[in-house]
């Protein structure tokens, strides 16, 4: 009896040691499995941050500072990040993070929230493993509000830290705006994500009011400048009054931020869009590119350029890429689908625009452009039956025209066409549209009356007039008007998958 205890004294340091060094090597083993996890993730989606403060601001604010943390982490090269179209579509409580990697392809998950206290903003976010929810990585921020894109890009430098991927290339100090800006920039990125044309218009009025305030915001410029070309681009201003001010604003963008990606995207869309400056155009789309190599936003937009050249394997294959960012993004599956109609594959155009109009049910563009694929691929009763369902005032009368033609009923077309000028001079409608009219009917006099036109209008649908299935590319008038633009002509078209 009496030696038990003598025994269990002199042994019991030699055990509490024991006991230490294995919860040292249990701690160690767990670093070194967190390490190794980390090491593994090189696909991240970023869903929409929460707002936990006390006096909740509008979702535009939570929406747009989540939207700079992904713009941010787009540029850490080797990691792809999900488009934020896609990542905001996958919003349910209680989050699924297994289902939500497989629907979007990803290895991890970003979630966070943010809070605000007067001017102080706390950013809490943590990375989990999307297959089983095992969290990575979990860190907190605070800054002064107006921090936001300095916050985001130390987000995204501390997680490519932790998944062992370089740091995204050193910027210059970034520009901090004050809130009043801020805010009207965070909303003004909000309204553009919307469609309809009062959204369209007031995303414009937004930014304006940001680079009031602050004439030295390089972003609200370059987002001022992409605006303005989608307002034209939706019929919503004419092409030769508004470009000329989104290039001032996205040559200020860039001069103000020669590091920013978005910078010369805006620089690029000008280029593209109305100077007609092909190798400018890709020069910038390049450099953008090259600042932010993991924006589905650029790929789409370097995949129209492709489309400009004649180049239409090369473009589905750059919005093929773009689409593997941004699976959900309507516009991109709609985009695929006119690039495959174009290359005369209804089958396959009738896939995406069946997606596109599945995502939004809602979007008359959408419905439109599955229409339109339905009577190409042969299938127009059930195209009829879609049109019949449409709202009245749903879609324009000329898009009812051009789908009634593509039906087999010229009619309506032909009786918009024989009041053409005055509907042009009068109620200031495009030239685009009755180009568009005329190759539905097949008078080719009037189409390229039309084309020459829009040329004189500097329209931002011409530099894309070969994608239209119904324009005779062997028509020595079309290539006398791609001379006139300085495109290539249509070289033979390269066999599509």
């Amino acid at each position: 009896m009496s030696g038990r205890p003598s025994f269990f004294f002199k042994r019991w340091p030699w055990l509490l040691g024991g006991v230490v060094a294995a919860a040292g090597l249990a701690t160690a083993g767990s670093w070194l499995h967190t390490r190794a996890a980390c090491a593994a993730i090189r696909s991240l989606a970023v869903l929409p941050f929460a707002d936990s403060s006390a006096q909740k601001r509008p979702d535009w604010f939570s929406e747009g500072i989540t939207e700079e943390v992904i713009d941010a982490l787009t540029r850490v090269p080797g990691l792809r990040v999900t488009g934020r179209t896609s990542a905001f579509r996958v919003q349910s409580e209680p989050r699924d993070l297994s289902k939500i990697g497989a629907e979007l392809g990803v290895a991890a998950v970003l979630e966070g929230s943010i809070r605000t206290d007067g001017d102080r903003l706390r950013l809490t976010v943590q990375m989990n493993r999307a297959a089983d929810g095992y969290r990575l990585w979990s860190g907190t921020l605070d800054r002064r509000l107006q921090d936001v894109f300095s916050a985001g890009e130390e987000m995204a430098n501390a997680i490519a830290d932790r998944i062992q991927l370089g740091r995204p290339s050193p910027q210059a100090p970034r520009h901090q705006p004050p809130q009043q800006a801020l805010n009207a920039y965070l909303e003004g990125r909000q309204l553009f994500r919307r469609t309809n044309s009062g959204a369209r218009n007031q995303a414009v009025e937004r930014f304006e009011e940001a680079t009031r305030i602050d004439p030295e915001f390089a972003r609200a410029w370059a987002w001022l400048s992409i605006a303005q070309e989608y307002r034209v681009d939706y019929d919503l201003a004419r092409s030769n009054e508004a470009m000329p001010g989104a290039r001032d604003a996205a040559e200020r963008a860039v001069t103000l931020a020669p590091d920013s990606g978005v910078a010369h995207l805006a620089l690029a869309v000008v280029k593209l869009q109305y100077d007609w400056d092909w190798a400018g155009a890709k020069q910038e789309l390049d450099r953008a590119i090259q600042l932010n190599p993991g924006s589905a936003f650029t790929m789409h937009w370097r995949a129209h350029w492709f489309e400009t050249q004649g180049r239409l394997e090369e473009a589905i294959a750059e919005m093929q890429r773009a689409l593997a960012l941004d699976p959900f993004s309507d516009l991109l599956l709609g985009d695929l689908a006119t690039e495959y109609l174009a290359a005369g594959k209804p089958e396959r155009a009738l896939e995406f625009a069946q997606k596109a109009a599945d995502l939004n049910p809602d979007s008359a563009e959408s419905r439109l452009r599955l229409m339109h694929a339905l009577c190409r691929a042969g299938q127009r009763d059930r195209a009829r039956q879609m049109a019949q369902e449409l709202k009245p005032g749903a879609v324009a009368p000329f898009q009812l025209a051009l789908l009634a033609a593509d039906e087999g009923d010229p009619s309506a077309a032909r009786d918009l066409l024989d009041q053409a000028e005055d509907l042009h001079d009068n109620q200031h409608l495009p030239a685009a549209i009755f180009a568009e009219l005329a190759a539905s009917v097949k008078d080719w006099g009037e189409l390229f009356d039309w084309l020459d036109g829009e040329c004189e209008e500097r329209s931002v649908q011409l530099p894309y007039a070969r994608l239209n299935p119904e324009v005779p590319k062997s028509d020595p008038r079309f290539a006398a008007l791609l001379q006139k633009m300085n495109l290539p002509e249509s070289a033979a078209p390269a066999p599509i998958k």
